[in-house]
């Protein structure tokens, strides 16, 4: 009987629960069983919860055959007068 409600909550899950936050949701059914029988049992029956990839911040791609702007400045910003040069990281993709 537990390892049924164990594949039922598995699933209902997506294969997304471990063996702790089973033991939880057997215990809110009603169904007792230690975290390490809960364990062993997924274990037998090769239940193993999908991980979560780590959210990887993407912030540039330099091998894009977009137009680049040709840079004029060459990293010169010493000016004569104001508003003579203006400059931006914004760009249009």
């Amino acid at each position: 009987m537990v390892t049924k409600e164990i594949h039922r909550i598995y699933k209902e899950h997506k294969r997304r629960i471990g063996s702790i936050k089973m033991k939880k949701e057997l215990d809110g059914c009603g169904i007792k069983a230690g975290k390490n029988r809960v364990a062993s049992i997924m274990s037998n029956n090769g239940l193993r919860a999908k991980t979560h990839r780590k959210f990887r911040v993407v912030t540039t791609n330099s091998k894009h055959n977009l137009p680049v702007a040709d840079n004029l400045l060459n990293r010169n910003f010493t000016v004569s007068e104001p508003n003579k040069v203006l400059v931006s990281d914004y760009h249009l993709y």
